[in-house]
Parts: C-alpha cells; sequence; structure tokens
C-alpha cells in the first residue's frame, strides 16, 4: 500500500511539473528562437545597410567634389557593391 501511495504521489508530482512546463510560456521553442534570431539579424542588415547608403552619398558627394581622384571612384564602387549585395540579402530574407 506504502509503494502504491508513493507510486501515486510521484506521478502527481510529475504531472503538475509537466502541466506547469507546458502551460507556462516563459519556456521557448526551437521555432520562436530561430524566429527571434533572424529578427535580429535583419534588424542588423537593415543597419548596416543604412549605414552603406550613408557612406555612398558622402562618396558620391566627394567624387563630384574630386572628379579625378581614382581611389574615391574605387571606394564609390565597393561601398556600391557592398550595398547590393546586402540589399538582395534582406530581400531574401523578408520574402
Amino acid at each position: 500500500m506504502r509503494i502504491l501511495k508513493t507510486l501515486a504521489s510521484a506521478g502527481l508530482i510529475l504531472t503538475f511539473i509537466t502541466g506547469i512546463w507546458f502551460i507556462d510560456d516563459r519556456y521557448v521553442d526551437a521555432k520562436d528562437l530561430n524566429n527571434l534570431k533572424e529578427q535580429i539579424y535583419l534588424r542588423m542588415d537593415i543597419t548596416e545597410y543604412r549605414e552603406l547608403t550613408k557612406q555612398y552619398y558622402e562618396l558620391k558627394k566627394l567624387v563630384r567634389e574630386n572628379p579625378d581622384s581614382q581611389e574615391l571612384k574605387d571606394q564609390l564602387k565597393e561601398v556600391e557593391k557592398e550595398r547590393t549585395e546586402l540589399k538582395k540579402k534582406i530581400d531574401a530574407k523578408v520574402e
């Protein structure tokens, strides 16, 4: 009889703990965690895209002021290339 009470108590405790675990929203499953990580990476990419856009227009202004500078033109092409690649990456994540 004592063994039966012990097993019933253990079963009741395990049922109670499992019920709380399934009901409690503080636990995150893998799908939610992946979505959260993707949102964070998307925000980081958007911030980087904004910075590259700012750099792009600053360099464009400098190229207009110094049309003979090949170094500025090369930097402008490099920033434009990075910006285009990052835009494609962002568009792929949004779709």
